[in-house]
């Protein structure tokens, strides 16, 4: 029965030591790790779009990061507990030598991976006491990695929230965005603003795919959520392709540009994504602020049938904003007056 307690400490310290390694350094995240963090994303999702503060969102990313620390950490000392539990004479008392019962064994293994020293107790025989010494070093080890992973997850973050605010700058909805742009003949003001973006967006990418915990990064402020403005941007470029009379918008290369790196974007979360609960298709922008203002625009029933390629898209962009928090007015506000700003 002692070995069986050895065996089974030494699987959970190898399992835990692949999924801490897999997260830490490898692209990508561990499975246990990925388990944590969708279970902490789906409660704060579940009380934001249920009357909680939006505040809670601000708190996820942290959240997952200490979920998963504390994951690692508590199988990590039970691991080491098995270990030294494995057998009787493995670790004893300092002053009478008498074998420690499984409480003071588990202090023995956690004073010897959160700090330096024996204590009270200490381990017998040469094995044991190499195993205390291994011990020691995958708590050192533990905390490093940890730290040496939160540092670029950090700036990574920070970085998303920029994206986030950059696409607000240019408006708050996809019509706004299209009016700001607008110089009586085309929207050619947005392409050194795409070309921007275009590089931004695929480095967003990157850095999701390289420390995944990243999806799990939201803002509270509107300005920074980076899903829902993203998805103002996409369908920006969907009302500059089917939704304006030919000629009237930037050239195909720069919408292609900045909508290939959404497409990036969107492939990287959507493992995430498909996890989402789907609210079905969103429904067909109107075309009539953009129209009242004067702007060329097709007919309503053109635009619609332009946007039936574009339906698996939206629903994923949809679920974009919503993975934040967000529903999908705040894309598409119910009530848009572009003539406030004439």
């Amino acid at each position: 029965m002692t070995i069986l307690l050895g065996i089974l400490g030494l699987l959970v310290l190898i399992l835990t030591s692949i999924d801490l390694l897999w997260t830490t350094f490898v692209e990508g995240v561990g499975p246990m790790s990925l388990r944590v963090a969708l279970l902490v994303g789906k409660l704060l999702r579940y009380s934001v779009l249920h009357g909680k503060t939006r505040r809670l969102m601000a708190w996820g990313g942290l959240l997952v990061v200490m979920a998963s620390l504390a994951t690692w950490t508590l199988l990590i000392w039970t691991g080491w507990t098995l270990i030294f539990c494995s057998w009787p004479t493995a670790v004893v008392t300092a002053g009478t030598g008498q074998p420690a019962d499984v409480v003071q064994r588990i202090y023995f293994t956690g004073y010897n991976l959160f700090t330096l020293g024996l204590g009270d107790f200490v381990p017998r025989g040469g094995l044991f006491q190499i195993l205390t010494d291994v011990c020691c070093a995958s708590g050192f080890f533990l905390f490093g990695a940890a730290i040496a992973y939160l540092v670029p997850v950090i700036s990574a973050a920070t970085q998303k929230r920029q994206v986030g605010v950059y696409i607000w700058s240019l408006g708050k909805n996809p019509a706004d965005v299209i009016f700001r742009a607008w110089n009586g003949a085309d929207t050619t003001a947005l392409q050194p603003h795409f070309i921007a973006l275009t590089a931004m967006l695929l480095g967003l990418g990157e850095n999701h795919l390289t420390y995944p915990v990243l999806h799990f990064f939201h803002s509270a402020k509107r300005s920074a959520g980076v899903g829902a403005n993203i998805a103002i941007l996409d369908e920006a470029i969907t009302i500059m392709e089917c939704g304006l009379e030919k000629g009237c918008s930037l050239d195909l290369p720069s919408l292609g540009a900045v909508r290939e790196a959404i497409s990036e974007y969107i492939v990287t979360l959507k493992p995430v994504l498909m996890l989402v609960y789907d609210d079905g298709d969103p429904p067909v922008p109107s075309l009539a602020p953009l129209r009242e203002i004067g702007l060329p625009v097709v007919d309503d029933a053109t635009f619609a049938k332009a946007l039936e390629g574009q339906t698996e898209r939206r629903r994923l962009l949809r679920k974009l904003a919503r993975i934040e928090g967000w529903t999908w007015d705040a894309v598409w506000p119910k009530n848009i007056d572009l003539t406030r700003g004439i």
